[in-house]
């Protein structure tokens, strides 16, 4: 018999958990019976080790549990900020966690809060990005999606530079940076047709020196190809 502190949400725990799966490591735990010896038997059983943490996921959440403040302790337990490896299988986690039900993909509400919390301070883009999604995403967030925000967030500057637009981005980020261009090219277009009268202060418009963020962004090493191949 289950005690109550058994069942309780344990976000240290299941972190484990999750890295030990995703790692290999589980492969070797006894409860499963057998040790998978071929890349399909592996894959097989990480995914049956991913669907049945997810059901103990959502088991273990109730009411009275916040996911993000459950997530935020986590995050200060972690050296995230020193090792760009941790913070990706931490990243990785976050979606999975954020997901309902067993479903592969996320909300764009838990979607948004998640990037709010976790890429704070490393995306220089961060609230246009976020602002962008709430007002023209319809769909849920997918993982390739999720993935390939941390990448941008990564290897693109605030002014764009470092994005390829022949690159495989999803969608939505080709999107955003269109967005993004847009609003350049009218700041641009007022700034170079607005001719200031010096004798009339209200005349005289408040546009920033920079329309984007800048402050608070973590360079960490590799590209976004190491990224997306794992390495």
């Amino acid at each position: 018999m289950e005690t109550s502190d058994s069942k309780r949400f344990d976000i240290f725990q299941i972190y484990r958990r999750f890295c030990e799966i995703k790692s290999g490591n589980a492969y070797h735990c006894c409860e499963v019976g057998y040790i998978p010896n071929d890349e399909s038997g592996k894959a097989s059983f990480t995914r049956e080790a991913l669907a049945q943490l997810s059901k103990l996921v959502d088991s273990r959440m109730n009411v009275s549990t916040s996911l993000f403040e459950e997530v935020f302790k986590l995050m200060s337990q972690l050296n995230l900020m020193a090792d760009f490896s941790e913070f990706s299988n931490f990243y990785d986690f976050v979606f999975f966690v954020c997901r309902e039900n067993g479903q592969k993909n996320i909300t764009v509400r838990r979607a948004v809060a998640a990037w709010k919390l976790v890429l704070a301070g490393q995306f220089r883009l961060l609230n246009h990005w976020c602002d962008f999604v709430e007002k023209n995403q319809q769909h849920n967030i997918s993982e390739d999606t999720w993935r390939q925000v941390l990448a941008f967030s990564r290897c693109v500057r605030e002014d764009l530079e470092g994005y390829d637009p022949e690159g495989a981005w999803p969608t939505l980020i080709d999107d955003f940076v269109e967005h993004i261009y847009s609003i350049t090219r009218s700041n641009d277009s007022i700034s170079h047709n607005f001719t200031c009268n010096y004798g009339d202060p209200v005349s005289q418009p408040s546009i920033p020196e920079d329309s984007l963020p800048v402050a608070g962004l973590k360079n960490f090493p590799g590209s976004r190809e190491s990224y997306v191949m794992g390495v």
